[in-house]
């Protein structure tokens, strides 16, 4: 039986019609052969989310957002999505709105929660939330810095202002006046040592002979040292002990009497004779003193 061409163009077109919503459904990540159930959430805003963005859990993909409607007599958006059967997760999970990247891409992750006794079926509405993007983040993190900022800088032209009406021209002078000053007396100080340096440079010479001298006495002293070294301390010691026992000797010999001088002193029989011929020649001395005729006669011509 041979078909007409009729029919081979309708077969055709009846076969590249379902290639295409396959293709287009496969694209969305909706799969025609897995049995899917439609769920709904409802948000103030959805911040550019579009009809096929993904629906995630966990990172990873389980269905896809297939429209985007006001709810009846209200501004908020009722989402209708589209995910996989086998997933049963609670109708109270969350649905929540996120970028998923730097350029602003929208996707729906929900947050699953697992109750056995309120699983998520066809036509139940999840809780929504829409998580911050990386630009309101961003927004969150500069306005406490920009207003931080804007305060820094009144405080900054309030500074500015007070100096300016505190530095008048009388006050702005002695400042000006003050730095002269101090210029003049960095200069003063650097000329002072200048002139440091160069009685040092001419009075080289004089210290360095006077160096001269304290290393020759150093050198002669080192010299006496070591002849002292040399003649040994030993023998000096030596000499002082021999010294030493020769007065004793003397002594030993005075407090024995041996000697004259030792009679004279431990005998009181020739201290007392010596003492009473003292007495009488300071008595004879006293008279020719007080009769000094008594004893000499002096004539030219002779004695009579």
């Amino acid at each position: 039986m041979k078909l007409s061409k009729e029919i081979k163009a309708a077969i055709f077109v009846l076969t590249s019609i379902l290639l295409f919503i396959f293709g287009f459904n496969y694209l969305k990540g909706t799969s025609l052969l897995d049995r899917q159930k439609t769920l709904y959430a409802v948000y103030d805003e959805v911040d550019g989310l579009l009809v096929g963005a993904n629906v995630m859990i966990n990172g990873l993909s389980i269905g896809n957002v297939t429209e985007l409607d006001f709810l009846p007599n209200s501004t908020k958006i009722l989402v209708t999505i589209k995910v996989k059967d086998k997933l049963n997760f609670s109708s109270k999970s969350t649905a929540s709105i996120y970028e998923t990247g730097v350029l602003g891409g929208l996707a729906i992750s929900i947050e699953p929660l697992f109750d056995r006794q309120s699983v998520a079926q066809t036509g139940d509405t999840l809780r929504s939330s829409v998580r911050p993007g990386l630009t309101e983040l961003i927004n969150r993190q500069i306005e406490p810095l920009s207003r931080q900022l804007q305060s820094t800088i009144t405080s900054v032209d309030s500074i500015f202002t007070g100096a300016s009406n505190v530095l008048n021209i009388e006050t702005q002078e002695n400042i000006k006046e003050s730095i002269e000053v101090l210029t003049s007396a960095i200069i003063a100080i650097n000329k002072s040592a200048s002139i440091i340096e160069n009685t040092l440079t001419e009075k080289n010479d004089k210290i360095n002979t006077t160096l001269d001298n304290i290393e020759s006495i150093s050198n002669n002293l080192s010299k006496v040292t070591q002849e002292l070294n040399e003649y040994g301390i030993s023998n000096v010691l030596a000499d002082i002990k021999e010294s030493t026992e020769g007065i004793n000797s003397v002594i030993q010999n005075i407090n024995s009497g041996s000697s004259s001088l030792g009679k004279l002193i431990n005998k009181d029989e020739l201290y007392e004779n010596l003492n009473s011929s003292i007495l009488s020649l300071n008595k004879l001395i006293d008279d020719i003193s007080e009769n000094p005729k008594k004893y000499v006669h002096f004539s030219i011509f002779g004695r009579k």
